[in-house]
């Protein structure tokens, strides 16, 4: 008893019906990765120099921003998507949620009254 609905063609896994761009080798996660944890112990270390202000605070937001542009970038995929809508909805998106964090911490050290 033989299913017609069932194709014995081989499947090609070479086709970009999910997206027409090549996507990074596993060698670049790696890298990523390792950049990533080498920024998040700068930061950790950072935090243990005993700095205040903004001598602390600085560094530690520019390292934050660094570490969304990569994870979004490189393992959310966002590098190869913005060809997707003429490449601006997921950089206006992207964009829009690292404006708004960095504006929600200066919020929070306005509202304790920290001087930074």
């Amino acid at each position: 008893m033989a299913d017609s609905a069932v194709s014995d063609a081989p499947v090609s896994h070479d086709d970009h019906a999910h997206g027409e761009h090549d996507h990074p080798t596993e060698a670049a996660y790696w890298k990523i990765f390792a950049i990533l944890a080498v920024l998040t112990a700068v930061e950790v270390l950072w935090s243990y120099l005993g700095l205040s202000g903004p001598a602390l605070v600085v560094p530690l937001i520019v390292m934050m921003l660094v570490k969304f542009v990569l994870v979004a970038g490189w393992f959310m995929h966002l590098k190869y998507d913005l060809s997707i809508l003429n490449g601006r909805y997921f950089t206006i998106l992207f964009a829009f949620g690292l404006v708004l964090a960095v504006a929600v911490y200066f919020v929070v050290f306005a509202s304790f009254d920290w001087q930074i």
